[in-house]
């Protein structure tokens, strides 16, 4: 499908926003390397199709909310069902982001988004309202990337400690960032690349 950023695109917007990465990633003690990597990976894969997908998802809840047909919660193999799609340069999902943000906060990590009050990842208004801000406020998908990091980092490791992750502790967590797996897979590999030309 065709692509909507090149390398070299994805490569100037993680440059442009340098400053604003390092922000986001101070409070946690996330080397800005990290999330950069992890936008290097994500943002030059974003394609039509993912802008499709972003449609169906919108118009859906515009249908929820009018008829209380269909319920969001409900896993579904049809794509003109979906509730839910990664997002935005970090490509994260609303329940996902939602997970990461309740992590942080039951670990006392400072949670800078925006989001006061109770938060559920299976509640259609939050679901809903996460995901339209993923969507169209890229400060936020950002911030939710970086939480999503830490998230993964607890994971998969047990801890969460940037400043003393292992070669194979980093890419097992870029690992986790795009999938549900165990191992280091390529794309653990590839993030943890572009993360030492971070460095």
């Amino acid at each position: 499908m065709f692509k909507l950023y090149s390398m070299e695109k994805a490569k100037r917007i993680v440059s442009d926003q340098s400053d604003l990465i390092e922000s986001i990633c101070a409070p946690y003690r996330l080397p800005s390397a990290c999330l950069k990597a992890i936008l290097l990976m994500e943002i030059p894969e974003i394609d039509l199709t993912d802008l499709l997908v972003d449609t169906i998802v919108r118009l859906n809840w515009l249908r929820y909310f009018m008829t209380h047909r269909y319920n969001p919660e409900r896993h579904t193999r049809n794509p003109l069902r979906k509730f839910d799609s990664s997002t935005g340069y970090g490509q994260i999902f609303s329940r996902v982001a939602i997970e990461a943000i309740l992590f942080a906060r039951s670990r006392g990590i400072p949670v800078d988004v925006g989001i006061t009050g109770e938060l559920s990842p299976v509640r259609p208004e939050d679901l809903r309202r996460v995901w339209l801000r993923l969507n169209r406020e890229p400060v936020f998908n950002l911030k939710c990337s970086a939480l999503n990091l830490l998230h993964a980092a607890f994971q998969m490791t047990g801890r969460v400690d940037f400043g003393q992750y292992t070669e194979e502790e980093l890419k097992l967590i870029f690992t986790r960032y795009n999938g549900n797996v165990k191992q280091i897979s390529a794309y653990g590999e590839k993030a943890y690349r572009y993360y030492l030309n971070f460095l």
